[in-house]
């Protein structure tokens, strides 16, 4: 988890962070949560959170670099195939002192409010419908 944090220049939510101990690799149904890469699973882990970060969504802020919306507080950590990512807003904290999470819209650059953190998103039934 340190490597990925310092890799992204984030402390990662401390609900997402105990989530992953436990389920790093494994999706929420059809919803892919990015991992974190682990050097003993590596078949599971290889398409981790900093790959997503450093490779796809660098693609998506060089791609709006003009636009006016501001991709500089969000990471994202799920996809789900649509072309939007769940992301943590670390511009805006839950009440538990957590990044929200919100979903971020490729056609627009937007943002919705999802949920108050991590645990409160897992705890929503239907994440893929939005």
């Amino acid at each position: 988890m340190e490597a990925a944090e310092a890799e992204l220049g984030r402390t990662l939510p401390k609900s997402f962070v105990a989530w992953l101990l436990l389920n790093n690799g494994r999706s929420l149904g059809a919803l892919v949560v990015f991992p974190v890469f682990d050097a003993h699973n590596p078949r599971k882990t290889w398409d981790s959170i900093v790959r997503h970060v450093n490779e796809d969504w660098r693609a998506w802020r060089d791609t709006l670099a003009e636009a006016p919306v501001d991709l500089s507080g969000l990471l994202p950590f799920a996809e789900f195939g649509t072309g939007d990512y769940y992301c943590f807003d670390y511009r805006r904290l839950g009440v538990t002192g957590e990044p929200v999470v919100v979903r971020w819209s490729h056609e627009t650059g937007e943002t919705v409010h999802v949920a108050e953190d991590f645990a409160a998103f897992l705890a929503i039934r239907d994440r893929v419908a939005g």
